[in-house]
C-alpha cells in the first residue's frame, strides 16, 4: 500500500490498526494484513460501510460515461413474479461470490498486473414515477 498510495508506512499501520480494532483486519508480523471478512459479505442496512458508500463511494462511481473499453453500465427491466424476483437474487449473489474467487485467484499476481475493480449490482422492484401517474386505480378500471 505505501508503494502505491502516497501514505507514509506510520500512517498506513495506523489505518490498518484501526480496521483490527473494528474487527475487520488482522495485522500479522511484517506489516502483512489478513482480511477477517469474507469478500463478498453484506453490509448492514443502515450500516456506517453503506452509509459511506452512499455518500461517497457511489457518486465517484458513478462519475463516469461508461464509453471505455473497460467499462460497463447495463440496466435491463422486467415484470417478476416473487419467485423469479427471488431466483435473480440468488444469481447476482452469484455473481459477487465470482468477484471474490477470481480476487483470490489474483492474489498471487504482481501488483503491477492488478487492477481494482468495482461490481456493483443494484435490484429493486421498481416503477418509474411517469408510468405511476398514469396508472389507473381499481375504480378507474371498474368504470370502463
Amino acid at each position: 500500500m505505501v508503494s502505491a498510495y502516497h501514505l507514509s508506512k506510520a500512517e498506513c499501520i495506523k489505518h490498518l490498526l484501526v480496521l483490527e480494532r473494528m474487527g475487520l483486519a488482522d495485522l500479522k508480523p511484517g506489516n502483512r494484513i489478513r482480511l477477517l471478512v469474507a469478500r463478498d459479505f453484506d453490509w448492514l442496512p443502515d450500516g456506517p460501510i453503506r452509509h459511506f458508500f452512499v455518500q461517497r463511494g457511489l457518486p465517484d462511481f458513478m462519475a463516469s460515461r461508461f464509453d471505455v473499453a473497460d467499462e460497463t453500465l447495463d440496466f435491463a427491466h422486467g415484470m417478476l413474479t416473487k419467485a423469479a424476483y427471488a431466483q435473480l437474487q440468488v444469481e447476482m449473489h452469484r455473481l459477487r461470490g465470482k468477484l471474490a474467487a477470481l480476487h483470490s485467484e489474483s492474489l498471487s499476481a504482481p501488483l503491477s498486473e492488478k487492477r481494482g475493480t468495482a461490481l456493483l449490482l443494484a435490484m429493486r422492484v421498481r416503477e418509474p414515477q411517469a408510468f405511476r401517474k398514469l396508472k389507473r386505480t381499481v375504480a378507474d378500471r371498474g368504470q370502463e
